[in-house]
């Protein structure tokens, strides 16, 4: 009889035990499947929140601006911005611009200071950067060139105003005075990110410039790249784009481009956190391994007679090894397989529900969405599926071994 028929008929004879076995596989199969889905969905939501929200996937600054950036130095900024721009829509590689003015503010209600984050943009161009009409829950978007801006709900809520009010924000200008502003509040909207949402609005770049002094400066361009690297764009912009500057209008600094892998404190902890997931993944099987090392060493302690019969019969430690083997191989390809298609079963209607952390997001300091919405990836899948075989079939090599060195009169003594 070949050995896949005598492995398979073992473990129909152990029922409980096989099912034990294909349970523990399947389990940390399934949980590890989603969790790396639920990881490469942090890293999609990471990357649209950092190229619409933060940094772009390549971000052109005044270099001196990220020197002193602590200070809120407004004063260093990309004069003749609307030159730059065009020097950049000749690139093949850009795909969508940016400029923006950025407003640090602060609104008193009562006795209470709260501080908030405006976001200057040019209403037209930042439609083809951006669906900005996905963020307005009540209301609608600002216009050019009226002093209006669609606030973050929790920010509204923070200041006491709904659409139709106003609010008024203290900031510091470009000249490095101070001065209040006044905007209606035309809309509300939803930020994905808990931070902005509580701090944030949108108004209209050039309404901003008036109010910071700012001329024909922009305080940053974020950059879409069409498909390519954001490195390698950085690197040619720092390259070409930035000797063509005069340094005195930088006010001793240059035009600088820097790729959102560098600014991303959300990237930055993902590529860590890549290495932590696969550990936790590693011991996870490790430790559904440790139930099939125990059901094969019970399997051997129960057939000590039957493989001392095998023995005589000129079965040959080798075989014995390979007999289990293939026993462990039918478990673990059983537990594998069904625990990553529960793995995909869980994460395809998480993917479009979402996974509402809402409050424990609140305080994370990263550009990650209080909603997360797991990704598939079928390397990773693929990846869940060999590695969870793997273990559990390296897992029957110490009882098979002892199994094998049983001396076939010993093993039919009992």
């Amino acid at each position: 009889m070949k050995l896949w028929n005598i492995a398979l008929r073992n473990i129909f004879r152990n029922g409980r035990r096989s099912v034990l076995s294909v349970l523990a596989v399947a389990v940390a199969a399934m949980s590890i499947t989603l969790l790396f889905a639920l990881v490469e969905g942090i890293k999609e939501d990471v990357r649209h929140n950092a190229w619409n929200y933060e940094s772009g996937e390549v971000r052109l600054r005044n270099s001196q601006f990220d020197r002193y950036e602590y200070l809120n130095p407004v004063h260093y900024v990309l004069p003749n911005y609307e030159a730059v721009l065009q020097e950049l829509e000749s690139m093949p590689e850009v795909a969508a611009l940016s400029p923006r003015i950025n407003v640090n503010a602060a609104a008193f209600r009562g006795e209470r200071r709260i501080l908030a984050r405006g976001i200057a943009v040019d209403l037209e161009r930042e439609r083809s950067y951006q669906d900005l009409d996905a963020l307005v829950v009540s209301g609608r978007l600002p216009e050019s060139g009226r002093a209006e801006a669609l606030l973050g709900s929790r920010l509204a809520r923070e200041l006491g105003v709904e659409v139709g009010d106003s609010a008024t924000f203290l900031t510091q200008t470009r000249v490095r005075g101070s001065n209040a502003f006044t905007v209606d509040v035309v809309g509300l909207a939803s930020f994905p990110v808990a931070l902005l949402d509580r701090a944030a609005f949108i108004m209209p770049l050039d309404v901003a410039a008036g109010y910071l002094r700012m001329g024909d400066a922009v305080s940053e361009i974020l950059i879409k790249a069409d498909g390519r690297s954001g490195d390698a764009l950085a690197e040619r912009l720092n390259a070409e784009l930035a000797p063509r500057h005069d340094s005195e209008q930088y006010l001793g600094g240059q035009l600088q481009a820097s790729s959102w892998t560098e600014l991303s404190a959300g990237y930055r902890f993902l590529r860590i956190a890549d290495v932590v997931y696969s550990v936790i993944a590693l011991f996870f099987f490790l430790l559904a391994g440790t139930v099939i090392i125990n059901t094969t060493m019970m399997t051997v302690h129960e057939r000590t007679q039957e493989i001392g019969t095998l023995g005589s019969m000129g079965m040959r430690g080798r075989e014995l090894v390979r007999l289990f083997f293939t026993e462990a191989a039918y478990l673990g390809f059983a537990g594998s397989l069904f625990g990553v298609l529960l793995g995909v079963a869980v994460a395809v209607p998480l993917g479009r529900v979402g996974i509402d952390f809402g409050a424990a997001m609140e305080m994370v300091e990263m550009d990650i969405s209080t909603v997360l919405y797991p990704v598939l990836n079928f390397r990773s899948t693929v990846w869940v599926f060999l590695y969870s075989f793997v273990v559990a079939v390296l897992a029957s090599f110490p009882p098979a071994v002892r199994a094998a060195r049983l001396r076939p009169v010993d093993a039919l003594r009992g």
